[in-house]
């Protein structure tokens, strides 16, 4: 790497060269000072990328470049292992920043990628569509899904979360979905019908639920007692 740094100082290296000597397992914190002291390459996009994410970057000049990145640049400095946990966390934060500024299509994008830290920001996002990118996310966790079944106010997304092969199943998502006022009717009606009779009673007994879903849970109880009255064989 040695031979890389006076190679830098003689202006022989180009772009990519120095992308690929900065993404190397070999690269020295010598090469990575050069670079970050050099104005020709911190010019350079892709090579101020690589540069922050590198464990030998200097932390004061990753401070300063963090809000010169792209959205997707800073999601790839969160999410490389290889970046000092600080600097991850402040890309994170930065990246934070920018999501009001983002187009629906790109935040559909970041949820699907997005770090922990980030989608627990993102549950408080209604649309459709990028819940149901969160939702899919291998970062996405069952306390992200408590969260976002907490907060939400819209129908639709009650329905991705309850519908969804993995989340829809969990009886701690069910239960938050029942205690949240907003559940639409028919959803709640129909997650009560799913249920067993003895899950019902308890859910009757729960004080921390609304008194609207508990009274469902009564009716849902009410109608399979009086359907078990009229076939045959029932005994008085």
């Amino acid at each position: 790497m040695g031979d890389l740094v006076a190679a830098l100082h003689r202006g022989e290296l180009d772009e990519l060269a120095i992308v690929r000597a900065l993404r190397s397992p070999y690269c020295t914190a010598a090469f990575v000072e050069a670079v970050a002291a050099s104005p020709w390459a911190t010019s350079r996009h892709r090579v101020l990328a690589a540069l922050v994410r590198h464990p030998h970057c200097p932390r004061t000049f990753a401070w300063r470049a963090l809000p010169q990145l792209g959205w997707r640049d800073l999601l790839d400095v969160a999410s490389d292992p290889r970046a000092p946990m600080p600097v991850r966390r402040q890309a994170e934060a930065k990246l934070l920043e920018r999501v009001p500024l983002l187009s629906l299509g790109e935040k559909v994008a970041l949820a699907r990628a997005a770090t922990g830290y980030v989608i627990g920001e993102l549950c408080g996002e209604h649309d459709p569509k990028v819940v149901a990118a969160l939702l899919d996310n291998p970062r996405f966790n069952q306390g992200h899904c408590l969260r976002l079944v907490a907060q939400t106010r819209a129908a639709e997304v009650f329905g991705l979360v309850l519908r969804h092969r993995t989340w829809g199943t969990l009886p701690a998502v069910r239960l938050a979905a029942l205690a949240n006022p907003a559940l639409p009717v028919p959803l709640a009606l129909a997650l009560l019908a799913s249920l067993e009779d003895r899950e019902l009673r308890e859910l009757v007994q729960r004080a921390e639920l609304p008194a609207a879903a508990r009274e469902l849970a009564k009716q849902v109880l009410w109608v399979r007692d009086l359907r078990a009255q009229c076939e045959p064989g029932y005994l008085h």
